[in-house]
């Protein structure tokens, strides 16, 4: 009996052994199919994968320390004139290359539009009004054979964004190019390109152009004497366009005058009334008993008289000096120990005001460059002065002279190379442009960058470019006792290369920026014949 029950005891266990290596080889037939299913499955994604990556290539991030976010002067529109910092005459407009970039953005796609937008993503460009003294345009120039092959949906978005025409045209020769710029920006590019490239099938162009008056012209043969009665103050201002010298430059440079004069001195609360009447009437006794033949009665009381009579007309006009405000032209200034600053406003056009900043450094105007950034330029801006006396030092008379050069040049900027360094690569390379929302085409891309500038600077106004393809005198008649007067002077002499900018005042977007080093030469200017007498 013992026996059959161990007999059965191992049956039972060659039945569980048996049963557990069945388990254990269907479990593991389950794990390899599982396994040889997802490996599967893995291939399939990796082969979906590679065939979208085929289509379309990853888009990369990209950030820029240039990013636009509007609103004040950025680094981006000081951009080109730290690359570009050959010490020479410069001009670009960063409003026309910002533009440029907004209409080639909205083809692009992928990487392309990736470092673009980098720069221009958080841009809201305004729509500027044109008149007769200001030009704004926008256009894409199509070649005719390729008219099928632009993306209407692109023409639509730059029509509709940016007023931008669109334009046909055989690309046979470059007039039409040509010819629109000209009438945009109002005669002062009259050749953008001086060709077309058989390949070229589209172009996208920016051109602006002003042509403005000061608000406060440089005033010639006006007041040109400013004096404060009975004080011992003088200020001399020249009555033409004058002549000047110009660091590096051998020659004589022709310039307009700049100067102003404001009296915070209360000389009557300074000294007080008694005490002015008191010496000024003590010096004019003396007088008057060393000339009596200016009196018609010498005794006593008649020269008394004639003593009390001097003396209130006297405190009466030296009331009037406290106050003062004298000036050439209307400007702004800003100056510590390192630049001089020079501002003045253009007429309002329509609803647009553009200012003029001259900005000089002490040092070399190259360097200062190299070093400079959008915060310190906006930092000058907020702190120019207005020509108003709170604006000056009270207790004092300010005494502001000096000198700005005249000056006309033109300038074509790199701006293909320029646009590379910047970070925007792609769109310049065949083989990675992605210009799929502009175009049906393949293998698109942007073979050039055109931008052309140009600026004349003088006592009326400035008329400036660009295309991106992409006092009184008062006295006694023979007597004068003069008070020295406290004076604290500004020189504001442009004698140095220096750096200006154009900006809407209104929004501080940067039209045009530039250097100055060549200014015009003096034998050279047309009103030098004028004003050679």
């Amino acid at each position: 009996m013992e026996e059959k029950t161990k007999e059965k005891s191992g049956k039972g266990r060659i039945f569980l052994a048996i049963l557990l290596i069945i388990i254990v080889i269907v479990l593991t037939i389950l794990l390899l199919i599982f396994l040889l299913n997802k490996s599967d499955k893995k291939e399939s994604i990796k082969g979906k994968d590679k065939d979208k990556e085929e289509i379309t290539d990853p888009v990369t991030p990209v950030t820029s320390k240039y990013e636009l976010n509007g609103g004040q002067v950025e680094d981006f529109d000081l951009y080109f004139l730290q690359l570009e910092n050959k010490k020479e005459n410069k001009i670009y407009s960063p409003l026309s290359i910002k533009y440029a970039l907004l209409m080639l953005n909205e083809g692009a796609n992928g990487n392309s539009k990736a470092q673009i937008s980098s720069v221009v993503g958080k841009y809201n460009a305004k729509k500027y009004t044109n008149n007769s003294n200001m030009s704004f345009a926008n256009a894409i120039f199509i070649r005719d054979s390729y008219r099928q092959s632009i993306k209407p949906e692109f023409t639509n978005k730059l029509y509709e964004k940016y007023n931008a025409e669109i334009i046909y045209d055989s690309f046979e020769t470059p007039n039409a190019v040509n010819t629109w710029v000209s009438d945009k920006t109002l005669g002062l590019i009259k050749n953008l390109l001086d060709d077309i490239d058989d390949s070229e099938v589209f172009m996208l162009v920016n051109a602006l152009g002003i042509d403005m008056d000061w608000e406060s012209k440089f005033v010639f043969g006006g007041d040109t004497y400013v004096s404060y009665a009975h004080e011992k103050f003088g200020l001399y201002g020249a009555d033409h366009v004058t002549h000047g010298k110009f660091e590096n430059n051998n020659s004589e440079i022709a310039t307009m005058e700049i100067f102003a004069a404001f009296n915070n001195y209360d000389i009557i609360k300074e000294l007080g009334e008694d005490n002015i009447r008191k010496t000024v009437g003590d010096e004019y006794r003396k007088y008057l008993k060393e000339n009596p033949y200016y009196l018609s009665d010498t005794t006593d009381a008649g020269i008394n008289n004639e003593i009390n009579r001097y003396l209130d007309e006297y405190i009466n006009e030296i009331k009037m000096n406290y106050g003062r405000e004298n000036k050439s032209t209307g400007f702004y200034l800003y100056t510590n120990d390192n630049i001089k600053t020079f501002a003045k406003d253009l007429k309002t056009y329509g609803d647009t005001t553009l200012q003029y900043v001259a900005i000089m450094p002490n040092g070399n105007l190259d360097e200062y460059i190299k070093g400079l950034n959008a915060q310190t330029v906006n930092d000058i801006i907020k702190n120019l002065k207005e020509l108003k006396k709170e604006n000056f030092k009270d207790g004092v008379v300010t005494k502001i002279t000096g000198s700005i050069p005249k000056f006309k040049f033109e300038y074509n900027l790199d701006l293909m190379n320029d646009l590379k360094a910047l970070g925007i690569e792609d769109i310049f390379d065949q083989n990675k442009a992605d210009l799929s929302s502009l175009t049906n085409e393949k293998n698109v891309f942007i073979g050039d960058a055109v931008h052309k500038a140009n600026i004349e600077f003088t006592q009326d106004g400035i008329k400036a470019s660009a295309a991106t393809m992409m006092g009184g005198l008062g006295a006694a008649d023979f007597f004068d006792y003069l008070y020295d007067v406290p004076v604290e002077e500004i020189d504001l002499t442009f004698n140095r290369p220096y750096m200006f900018i154009i900006r809407d005042k209104a929004t501080n977007e940067v039209w045009f920026a530039g250097t100055v080093y060549n200014p015009q030469e003096w034998s050279q200017d047309p009103d030098y014949q004028y004003y050679n007498y």
